[in-house]
């Protein structure tokens, strides 16, 4: 028989191995699954994997409540609507995650980390969790619209409410079926049309005229002119040694206010103010409305870019800039945040695509938070969208106009280098309470006011009820 005093010697030893051990088990447990929550996101993690033949991973699901992506009792994943692919992603035990799929992916596998409950029920009830489903913000009478207006054209569709920064609809063409990812990923990556690139967050584009919003909002902010300001475009204005010509003038060249130089989208005169402006101040508010960077949002996006890393900063390049060509290469996504901006009274609300998630039809968690941030003052963006307004009702985009709702909008014909013009157009309506505003742009499409104002006319009118 032990004596007491051994006795206890021996149950305090084996306390301090047990505690040790517990400390060990949990202190990897937090580490792993609480404090190394980026290995959740990581397309290379096992378990997302594994994850891909869970019948038990939650839906996703559009605004008011139709499946876009669900389990089936198998495990595989299906989904309803292919105009949507590229935002939804895909779930892949050979290529990974991407899309909503990924960004949402510790909602829809009911593991999140983050807290012990999360880490604990991610060992131990390995089967018979529930995740949850994962409500988006898009709008399927909008998505649906913008998908037809599209058509078969390469290029995409992006459509915001300018009040929240709510996603109303993505379109990206050509487009997939992310359920066969699995047999047709290997020919879908070599595809030279590139089927797997969601253009609207990744293509990267030159924006063409609709890069004057961004001229027009520095060179507004500077005070260097007014929409009323009266300005000459001779013929052609020439910076060092660049021509740039005036051949655009509809009513020939001559003395116009600046605003009619923006309706018809005259290239001189925007050269003109970016020179005016100067790099510096060019370069800052490009940055402002997130040039130079990839765009904050839910899924990923490509770094936009004013010009080529080591670049030198020459005049010629900063006039070819001012009216949107030079070097810059933008995201759809990134031209309809301008648009929202300046529909928004210059306050920039960051885009998203998550609303709620959801336990059957108990909200758990809200998804909509969201950043905002004043890049003009209210003055100057009202008067970029009176400008805007000129564009419609001067007739340079008669795709948009809606009998009776004041449309704002801009062109664009952004040369590629190929022989080819990508065709653009911004717009955001009711110019006086807007309620959408949205950005296209169709590849080698030519002009933007005649090719991409009518899908921007066809998917307002669908948010408008028109």
């Amino acid at each position: 028989m032990l004596a007491p005093q051994e006795f206890e010697r021996r149950v305090r030893a084996t306390g301090t191995v047990a505690l040790a051990a517990m400390v060990l088990f949990f202190g990897g447990l937090a580490y792993w699954q609480v404090f190394r929550t980026d290995l959740a996101n990581d397309p290379g993690n096992p378990r997302i994997a594994a994850a891909f033949s869970d019948p038990n991973r939650g839906r996703i699901l559009d605004r008011i409540g139709n499946v876009l992506a669900e389990s089936l009792p198998n495990g595989q994943r299906h989904y309803t609507d292919a105009s949507l692919a590229q935002v939804l992603g895909y779930l892949s035990p050979r290529f990974g995650s991407h899309g909503a799929e990924l960004a949402f992916n510790d909602l829809l596998s009911g593991s999140a980390g983050g807290s012990w409950t999360g880490a604990l029920n991610a060992e131990f009830r390995r089967t018979g969790v529930h995740g949850l489903d994962v409500r988006l913000t898009i709008d399927p009478k909008i998505q649906a619209a913008a998908a037809k207006a599209l058509g078969a054209r390469k290029g995409a569709v992006v459509a915001l409410d300018p009040r929240n920064g709510q996603v109303l609809a993505m379109v990206s063409y050509p487009t997939y079926d992310p359920g066969t990812l699995d047999t047709h990923g290997a020919s879908l990556e070599k595809d030279p049309n590139a089927p797997l690139l969601n253009r609207a967050t990744q293509g990267l584009y030159p924006p063409g005229s609709t890069f004057k919003t961004v001229t027009s909002s520095a060179a507004l902010t500077a005070g260097i002119v007014t929409p009323d300001t009266p300005l000459t475009c001779p013929g052609e204005l020439v910076f060092d040694g660049f021509p740039v010509s005036c051949y655009n003038a509809p009513q020939g060249v001559g003395t116009y206010p600046f605003s009619h130089f923006f309706a018809f989208s005259i290239n001189p005169i925007f050269a003109l103010m970016a020179t005016k402006v100067g790099w510096g101040g060019m370069l800052s508010m490009a940055h402002a409305y997130g040039f130079g960077s990839a765009l904050p949002f839910t899924i990923d996006t490509a770094p936009t870019q004013i010009f080529d890393p080591g670049t030198r900063e020459s005049q010629t390049l900063l006039a070819s800039t001012g009216f949107g060509q030079g070097q810059i290469l933008t995201t759809p996504l990134q031209m309809a945040v301008i648009a929202e901006t300046i529909a928004n009274g210059g306050v920039m609300e960051g885009p998203h695509l998550g609303l709620e998630a959801l336990n059957g039809s108990r909200v758990v968690q809200d998804l909509g938070g969201h950043s905002s941030r004043r890049i003009v003052s209210t003055l100057v963006a009202n008067e970029i969208r009176d400008m805007m307004v000129g564009v419609v009702t001067n007739g340079q985009a008669i795709g948009v106009s809606i009998p009776g709702v004041p449309v704002a909008g801009k062109t664009g014909t952004a040369e590629t280098g190929h022989g080819t013009s990508d065709a653009w157009f911004l717009a955001f309506a009711p110019a006086d309470n807007p309620v959408i505003a949205v950005a296209v742009v169709i590849e080698n499409g030519g002009r933007g006011g005649e090719v991409a104002s009518p899908v921007v006319g066809q998917v307002i009118r669908a948010a408008l009820g028109k």
